[in-house]
């Protein structure tokens, strides 16, 4: 049964994301198999971050047409994306989405979209953005080590949010509102 459990256990953590080994069901009594530093990902979620690519303003009732050669370009953001540690952080953020990211999305291309600016309350214009799917998260770093009686314990060395732009051209259009 304790077998039974510590692998399904395993099988949870893996699956989260969170890549470490699984103590064996008695690491109570004989300490810690997996003693060590580890940065796992955490609090993951896609978010699509405003570019650099947009129109210009309109009033509400007018349909803006977009039609512009342009580079877009955004930057990953957030404590977890600089540092001596930023390119582990990457590389575990690239695994445990499944996708590639990079430090910095750019693409140069030709958008043509049209949208009308709708009336909201408290606003006076709109324009046409583009936005850009990017991976959100929090790297974990932590120890693992054997405390007092042989029990495993862990300790939270620190936890940094960052937010990274995928590689692929993934585009989400949309009025912004002012």
């Amino acid at each position: 049964m304790r077998r039974a459990l510590s692998t399904t256990l395993a099988a949870v953590v893996i699956g989260a994301g969170t890549i470490v080994a699984a103590a064996p069901a008695n690491a109570g009594v004989q300490g810690c198999d997996s003693n060590g530093t580890y940065i796992t990902i955490i609090n993951k979620k896609t978010v699509w971050k405003a570019t650099n690519v947009h129109s210009d303003w309109a009033r509400p009732g007018v349909t803006i047409s977009y039609a512009k050669n342009k580079t877009g370009s955004w930057t990953a953001t957030g404590t977890a994306t600089v540092g001596a540690e930023a390119g582990v952080i990457f590389a575990k953020a690239s695994t445990s989405f499944s996708v590639s990211l990079a430090k910095t999305w750019s693409k140069s291309d030709t958008w043509t979209y049209a949208a009308t600016v709708q009336r909201q309350a408290g606003k006076t214009k709109g324009r046409l953005m583009m936005h850009h799917e990017a991976k959100s998260f929090t790297a974990h770093k932590y120890r693992v080590f054997t405390g007092p009686g042989g029990t495993c314990k862990t300790e939270t060395i620190y936890k940094k949010p960052g937010t990274i732009p995928v590689k692929a051209s993934s585009n989400l259009w949309g009025i912004q509102y002012s």
